[in-house]
């Protein structure tokens, strides 16, 4: 359970602020914020250079991004500078030498291109974030879905050590928690050159985020005799 979206594709100073769009630059990034229909919504979106080829995305529907550090990712010495900001079409752009983020000024939607401008990754349409509040013995927090766009042909490998005998992920469901011989890492690589780390440690759902349910409850069952209601199972 936490308070933000938080992922990265492989305390903050603010020393200007941009009015016409709503987003402030920082010293490590930028932090854009949105106008919120419910209060669910995603309210802030923060981007933080990690270097050229690595950029840390925050997202959350509060007024302010949680303190807590991450016990995902080590510490920075010193914060990567080297970067711009520039405005264009209702969206904002950081660049580095090696990658454009790209952030939706209306919907928080967030995609990556390579320097020349190809893309690389994008959120689902309209943000791709969601945020249901939750509580848990006296705690609140959110449960949090992130969607990304992927092509057909698209592969994902890596998510640690699993029983479910996989290799290519796409696709697929995969419960990520830890438990005798299932070692989860939240992180996968694409056949597309770029990887996603999932900061979050709390029990995720990779894939299909719905829960799993009875074969009578999705589908008219029949067993070998024509009778609704059951299958027909043999042995031989």
């Amino acid at each position: 359970m936490k308070h933000a979206s938080s992922w990265i594709l492989i305390s903050v100073l603010f020393f200007s602020s941009c009015a016409n769009m709503g987003y402030e630059k920082t010293d490590d990034g930028i932090i854009l914020s949105l106008k919120q229909e419910r209060p669910t919504d995603t309210k802030k979106v923060r981007l933080q250079v990690i270097n050229d080829k690595i950029i840390h995305v925050s997202a959350t529907p509060e007024r302010k991004f949680s303190q807590e550090e991450s016990l995902i990712i080590v510490p920075r010495m010193e914060k990567f500078t080297d970067f711009t900001v520039e405005e264009a079409d209702n969206s904002l752009i950081l660049k580095t030498v090696a990658l454009q983020a790209c952030i939706n000024a209306t919907t928080g939607e967030v995609s990556f291109a390579d320097s020349e401008g190809n893309p690389i990754l994008r959120e689902n349409a309209g943000g791709g974030k969601s945020f249901v509040p939750i509580e848990v013995e006296g705690t609140k927090g959110y449960t949090l879905r992130q969607v990304f766009e992927s092509p057909d042909e698209e592969a994902f490998y890596g998510l640690g050590q699993h029983q479910s005998d996989e290799f290519n992920y796409k696709g697929r469901n995969e419960d990520l928690f830890q438990y005798n011989s299932k070692v989860s890492v939240p992180f996968i690589l694409s056949n597309k050159n770029y990887g996603i780390l999932w900061d979050n440690y709390s029990w995720s759902k990779f894939g299909d985020s719905r829960e799993y349910a009875q074969l009578n409850e999705v589908f008219r069952l029949y067993d070998n005799e024509g009778n609704e209601g059951g299958l027909t199972a043999k042995y031989e």
